[in-house]
């Protein structure tokens, strides 16, 4: 096995989430993070942030739109805080001097031309809100990644832990897949299930399988196996959830189910375990 360490550029849109998972990226010798990509698309590409947010709030009501900013935005402003807290992937970045490239378009030209010049081994994605097209799919001499937390094939979309707390699920789930041409397809390469913990909210369970999720991608990258043989997943499952809406988030909470508690965030925030 090579003693080189494995090139990774990360693909993310900045969040408590996507902290926890660089986190552990940046944090073990033999992996080389060597960009980080942060969409800066909020629904749509013709979105500013603004307007995305304004959309975001007519799909899914102010309730589920406040979770989302809490988890990103405010994540952001209170990391400025406190001294210790966990850092947003920007500030992770500029610590360890790994490149920080925003993007509302992986695919473009000027992005792709950027990508092939790190020579990655690997592309992991984890809370991602952008295609990956086959150009750049085709970047790295290893393969693309995907951290979703599901068990897929099931809940593909952009929240299934949400829809999986709805439909009343009793465990939940992460996978490791290699990402192809649509959503949440592609060879699985691992998965992990952990109990539904009826207390938790939306925001513990999601930090818990992306936690996950970066543990099952570090030991998938450093082991530097080849990913031709992995099993396709069954695509009898083929629907996908998009975001949910207001009615949704309304059964969500009727049904005893809560989105976010501030003090959850808060220790999270400042690395303590819920």
């Amino acid at each position: 096995m090579s003693n080189e360490k494995k090139r990774v550029i990360f693909c993310t849109y900045s969040s408590i989430y996507s902290s926890l998972v660089l986190e552990q990226l940046l944090q073990n010798d033999e992996i080389d993070v060597v960009a980080v990509i942060n969409s800066t698309r909020v629904l749509k590409p013709e979105y500013g942030h603004i307007w995305g947010a304004i959309q975001q709030i007519r799909t899914s009501g102010l309730r589920y739109s406040t979770y989302l900013f809490l988890i990103t935005d405010i994540f952001s402003w209170l990391t400025k805080m406190a001294r210790y807290s966990l850092p947003t992937v920007k500030k992770m970045s500029w610590d360890y001097e790994v490149p920080f490239y925003d993007t509302k378009d992986i695919n473009n030209q000027q992005t792709r031309s950027y990508l092939s010049q790190l020579s990655p081994d690997y592309i992991l994605a984890a809370h991602f809100n952008q295609l990956i097209k086959p150009e750049v799919l085709r970047l790295p001499e290893i393969g693309c990644i995907n951290i979703h937390p599901s068990l897929l094939p099931a809940y593909k979309g952009v929240d299934p832990v949400f829809f999986a707390m709805l439909a009343g699920e009793k465990k939940l789930g992460v996978s490791l897949h290699k990402m192809s041409e649509s959503f949440d397809t592609g060879e699985l390469i691992s998965q992990k299930i952990l109990p539904l913990e009826t207390k938790q909210t939306l925001f513990d369970n999601n930090c818990r399988l992306f936690i996950e999720g970066g543990r099952m991608a570090l030991n998938r990258i450093t082991q530097g196996a080849s990913m031709a043989q992995e099993t396709p997943l069954n695509m009898g499952h083929d629907s996908y959830d998009s975001w949910p809406t207001a009615a949704k988030v309304r059964l969500f909470k009727k049904s005893g189910q809560k989105l976010i508690q501030l003090k959850s965030l808060w220790q999270r925030v400042m690395h303590h375990e819920v």
